[in-house]
């Protein structure tokens, strides 16, 4: 018991002391169970064991069930069941079961289950789903899904409604293929 009150204290020496403050360290149960405030920025290092939530977040966070973030992420995110990035960023992420990210989002993502985003740059490797408005860069998993994709798309299922590059899959839809609009293996835009 010592040591989880220790423990407590240094966190808290890091944590909030008043309203929309940069902090170092966020250890989150549940808001308002924090050692933050939800509107404070992190740089540095936040984890949430049920639901953590921050305004603009910079480095690691890790999650075990939800995390939101209401103004940018720069960093690396570890983890999650639901992970809620509000304003776009600079986002590197390995294990996510969701991700849902909104404005403009650059990513390198690694073995996560579903990405949601709206205006996508960068590479979604090993994923199960990836979803984008537009999408600038590779996708790679069992579905994936743009109405703008400008690059690569790989997987079992690959649909873009405007399509500036190649699909390789089992099914492959592209509505301005130069080709043919559904194709087995392979497709190419106009």
């Amino acid at each position: 018991m010592k040591k989880i009150l220790a423990l407590a204290s240094i966190l808290w020496a890091f944590g909030a002391t008043s309203y929309g403050e940069t902090k170092k360290i966020e250890l989150g149960i549940i808001p308002p169970v924090q050692l933050g405030e939800k509107t404070d920025d992190v740089d540095g290092f936040r984890l949430g064991l049920i639901y953590a939530k921050n305004n603009n977040v910079s480095g690691f966070d890790a999650s075990l069930l939800v995390s939101k973030t209401t103004g940018e992420f720069n960093g690396f995110k570890y983890f999650g069941a639901y992970n809620q990035f509000d304003n776009g960023g600079n986002l590197k992420s390995a294990l996510g079961i969701v991700n849902n990210y909104k404005g403009d989002m650059h990513v390198k993502q690694l073995f996560n289950g579903v990405n949601i985003g709206e205006n996508v740059t960068g590479a979604r490797v090993a994923s199960f789903v990836n979803y984008a408005e537009v999408m600038n860069g590779y996708d790679i998993g069992v579905v994936n899904f743009s109405n703008e994709m400008n690059g690569l798309q790989i997987g079992i299922f690959n649909y873009a409604g405007h399509l500036n590059g190649y699909q390789i899959g089992l099914i492959n839809y592209a509505k301005n293929s130069s080709i043919f609009p559904i194709l087995p293996i392979f497709n190419v835009g106009k």
